[in-house]
């Protein structure tokens, strides 16, 4: 596996594929670029292959991080769903391609009706969402903290049941609805960990040490921000928790309505939800769904006011 000079994985592996016309199907003599390609079946399964490469890397990228000393048990455990995840990826790409292959001996092409799944479909416009955002993926970490071990909190362990279990099911773990699908992880970097109230707040400040991983599950949002950072005021955190949500308000809607059964009729709630954090206040919704929002505001990590 490829390395850079920090003895970590290369990310930008996962993108570094050669051009189209590089690449050539195996009963074909030359090289077939996608231009000049009516071969529906060459062009998937050349993608496919591809994907298989990323997905690879990906397994590697992910073995290697829980290779590390210093993981907490929550990125842990995203890890292992994330491993999860991208296996089911793999064996999907497997048996399309050897759907394809099968359809060549038998002397099927694209003009027998063959399509790529739908699932697929929804997994490339997850995964464009998520690059064109942030250019490389990133475990779905959480903050380090001191905390005993049996103290986690009921959304973290109900988050991760339903990680796994969403990618035990299939190839997708984004969820229908009427107008459009939405995901479960989003992305965030705290802005918070890095400003110069919080660098000069001393060895007591929460989180001890900036965050690690970009913030991508919205209960580790709300915990962050709802929980940690008492540096700032109840206004600032509130403020910067509603910018988080704002750029992931399909994430926020899957944490609502499945993570936390909400029944929402009316989906301008969640942008009424944003609007009053965004105005320096938490939503009195919120406080029955998240254990540091019932708590919020704080001066003391955990501790209500």
């Amino acid at each position: 596996m490829a390395a850079n000079g920090n003895d970590q994985p290369d990310l930008f592996k996962l993108f570094d594929f050669p051009p189209a016309h590089a690449h050539g199907h195996p009963d074909d003599a030359q090289g077939m670029s996608y231009e000049n390609s009516s071969d529906l079946n060459a062009i998937t399964r050349r993608q496919m292959q591809e994907d298989i490469t990323a997905y690879r890397y990906d397994i590697d990228y992910c073995k290697a991080m829980l290779a590390g000393p210093d993981l907490t048990p929550q990125e842990t455990r995203s890890l292992h769903v994330r491993l999860l995840d991208c296996s089911h990826h793999l064996r999907h790409c497997q048996h399309r391609i050897e759907l394809i292959d099968a359809q060549s001996r038998l002397g099927l092409n694209d003009a027998s009706g063959y399509r790529v799944p739908q699932q697929h479909h929804h997994h490339q416009q997850q995964l464009r969402r998520s690059y064109s955002a942030v250019g490389t993926p990133g475990p779905n970490g959480v903050t380090k903290r001191k905390r005993p071990a049996t103290t986690e909190t009921e959304e973290e362990e109900t988050v991760a049941a339903a990680a796994a279990a969403a990618a035990a099911e299939g190839d997708s773990i984004d969820v229908a609805t009427s107008k459009s699908s939405i995901q479960r992880l989003g992305f965030w970097k705290c802005r918070l960990c890095t400003s110069q109230k919080y660098l000069n707040a001393g060895p007591n400040r929460v989180p001890s040490e900036p965050s690690k991983w970009p913030l991508r599950d919205v209960s580790k949002m709300l915990n962050h921000y709802l929980d940690l950072h008492t540096e700032h005021t109840p206004e600032e955190r509130c403020k910067e928790l509603g910018a988080a949500l704002a750029q992931n308000q399909g994430p926020f809607e899957y944490w609502l309505t499945r993570t936390r059964l909400q029944d929402i009729k009316d989906l301008s709630v969640i942008d009424e939800y944003v609007d009053t954090l965004q105005g320096g206040s938490l939503p009195e919704a919120l406080r029955s769904l998240n254990r540091a929002a019932a708590a919020f505001p704080n001066t003391i990590s955990g501790i209500k006011k």
